[in-house]
């Protein structure tokens, strides 16, 4: 006898998910009534745990930060800029020295350099959860409460791409508390004057329960979501219409155009350049980076493609993109999340 197909409707259901599911609707209600200084405590706390005892996925954020360091550690010799010491990077990345009170930094491409390895992996860890965790927090935040926790730098790039009148793309990486996103609408038109109508291109999760939860929940603040594997006339008709779309591009691809990422070439994802070329919308990067507990900063850039760009060249728009996540990993590189084998 054979096996009897599942359904694609099925597949990711059943008692295991719905337990899942359960649990973690619960964590993020709970955390959603917590204060944002207690949620981050709890997220380092079990992030440290996962550090501690993850051993296997320790040693996968060990190799890909290797590598990162690698790529800095050239790109300091070629710039001919000097790292900081050990004390000041620790303090750059060490809640114990950082203040709430000073919410800013300034840019520090270098400033993990002089860290042990083992030391970046731990960070990793805990910021990661810190900010899962924070970012979850933010749909029941009003717009003041966002200013206090968020500070963007760079906004003038926004509004010079929103004046076009062709939409936006928007490309980074997962790091910091990227969950905010969806709930950033209100943020930007009651704080700062700029209207707009924010979508967000998102894989399914392996949870059907889980992932239509969430959807709901990031989709409350009016934000759109485009699957993956709808194809591409969605979102690009939400741009063309004066949509801004953000597409979080650093996951590792099966299959797709090489391109160098932190000087290894990789599978890179063609959709960021595809819907570039495809809409004519400007193309702008953004990162996030820890500045003290429950506070970031959001730096937005403009994604330059040189003049002489092969545009009918996947690999060379997949370049170009990687230029962009780099730099903005590189400005905060225990932000990121480094728990996947990207290398």
């Amino acid at each position: 006898m054979g096996t009897r197909k599942i359904p694609e409707s099925e597949r990711f259901k059943g008692s295991s998910k719905w337990v899942q599911y359960v649990l973690a609707r619960g964590l993020v209600s709970l955390l959603q009534t917590l204060p944002i200084g207690l949620v981050c405590k709890m997220g380092r706390g079990i992030g440290w745990l996962s550090w501690k005892f993850m051993s296997k996925r320790r040693a996968v954020v060990s190799k890909n930060l290797g590598v990162v360091n690698t790529w800095m550690e050239a790109q300091s010799s070629n710039n001919g800029s000097p790292s900081n010491d050990g004390e000041e990077a620790l303090m750059a990345i060490d809640p114990s020295g950082m203040s709430s009170a000073k919410c800013n930094t300034p840019s520090a491409i270098h400033h993990h350099l002089s860290l042990p390895l083992e030391t970046q992996v731990k960070e990793v860890f805990q910021r990661v959860t810190a900010n899962l965790f924070s970012g979850l927090t933010f749909s029941r935040m009003s717009p003041e409460q966002m200013e206090d926790s968020l500070q963007i730098e760079g906004l003038e790039y926004l509004e010079a791409a929103l004046s076009e009148g062709k939409g936006t793309i928007f490309i980074l990486s997962h790091m910091g508390p990227w969950e905010a996103l969806p709930h950033l609408p209100s943020f930007f038109d009651v704080r700062h004057d700029i209207q707009i109508k924010i979508g967000l291109m998102y894989r399914p999760l392996n949870n059907t329960y889980l992932d239509e939860w969430l959807k709901n929940q990031r989709e409350a603040s009016g934000a759109r979501l485009f699957s993956r594997l709808d194809g591409f006339h969605k979102p690009v008709d939400f741009i063309r219409s004066g949509g801004v779309l953000f597409i979080l591009a650093d996951q590792k691809m099966r299959e797709g155009p090489l391109a160098s990422y932190f000087g290894v070439e990789v599978a890179t994802s063609p959709i960021p350049g595809l819907f570039h070329r495809r809409s004519g919308a400007p193309m702008l990067t953004c990162s996030f980076a820890t500045l003290a507990p429950t506070c970031w900063k959001l730096t937005v850039s403009p994604v330059a493609f040189p003049p002489d760009l092969d545009m009918n060249s996947r690999a060379a728009l997949a370049s170009t993109c990687n230029r962009a996540l780099e730099q903005g990993l590189a400005s905060s590189l225990c932000d990121g999340l480094w728990m996947h084998k990207r290398f």
